[in-house]
């Protein structure tokens, strides 16, 4: 009997969440493309298997999925968000855009749109339009930190550490302490010059010491200090663990314009 039985949609799709809970994309797939094989058309499972593909980067999969469902849902926030967020990852800002609006103007309550288009922005350096859409998102959802943590970000890049700062505080009391919170606070006082205290900060945040992030944000301010030995070890850690990236970065990075002669940065970061 059990050889041909077929599994229950809705038992699989608690498996599926309980994979999405617990940061495994690739299970979230397997169980969903399960109940796809038996109901191409199941909603949901479309919605947590593209949002899985968006986790995983296969960004052409996660349209796919997205497509599907606004065939025959053509106002589902969640399809257009999920594309939105894979267009923009693919360099299609424009398409990206099309998709957030859209959402928005389907359901001007969808936060997420605003949220998803403020982070769009800020990455195009479009901070105060971004400003504005942070702040719609979190009226319009007071209980998710995430868009707060970004108005803080936001509000760092436009050179506002100090409003940065009185964000950040609100999150912590509001929803208590986050190293991502953290980190961030580090970022804004080390933007104000206090670079001692920045690295105090950092090196608080003990379980992730080895963070590529945190090892970049180190070394910039060890730099900061004049002290360059430690620089350049911090540096190379993080090299270590994002090439490209961090290589990018320190090559545009003014505090370590002093080293640019220093044949061992030249080395590290490829000048």
């Amino acid at each position: 009997m059990g050889l041909f039985t077929k599994k229950d949609p809705e038992d699989l799709m608690h498996h599926a969440m309980l994979f999405m809970e617990r940061g495994q994309p690739k299970g979230v797939v397997g169980v969903c493309n399960q109940i796809t094989k038996q109901d191409p058309h199941h909603r949901d499972a479309l919605y947590y298997k593209g949002l899985a593909y968006l986790q995983l980067k296969k960004y052409s999969d996660a349209i796919t999925c997205s497509d599907t469902i606004l065939d025959m849902h053509p106002l589902d926030m969640g399809a257009r968000n999920n594309k939105g967020r894979a267009l923009a990852e693919m360099g299609d800002t424009a398409g990206a855009v099309e998709c957030y609006d859209a959402a928005i103007q389907a359901d001007p309550k969808d936060y997420e749109a605003y949220f998803n288009k403020g982070v769009l922005l800020a990455r195009l350096h479009d901070f105060e339009e971004a400003l504005d859409l942070m702040e719609m998102a979190i009226r319009l959802n007071r209980t998710n930190p995430v868009p707060i943590l970004h108005k803080g970000i936001i509000l760092g890049k436009l050179h506002r550490n100090r409003e940065a700062l009185h964000v950040l505080d609100s999150i912590e009391k509001k929803f208590g302490k986050h190293p991502d919170v953290t980190f961030q606070r580090g970022i804004q006082t080390a933007e104000m010059g206090n670079h001692l205290k920045a690295i105090q900060i950092f090196e608080g945040i003990e379980k992730h010491k080895d963070n590529v992030n945190i090892l970049y944000a180190l070394a910039r301010s060890r730099a900061s200090l004049d002290e360059y030995d430690a620089a350049l070890e911090l540096l190379g850690r993080a090299i270590s663990k994002s090439s490209r990236v961090i290589r990018a970065w320190a090559r545009e990075e003014p505090a370590f314009e002093p080293l640019h002669s220093d044949g061992r940065f030249r080395k590290m970061v490829k000048m």
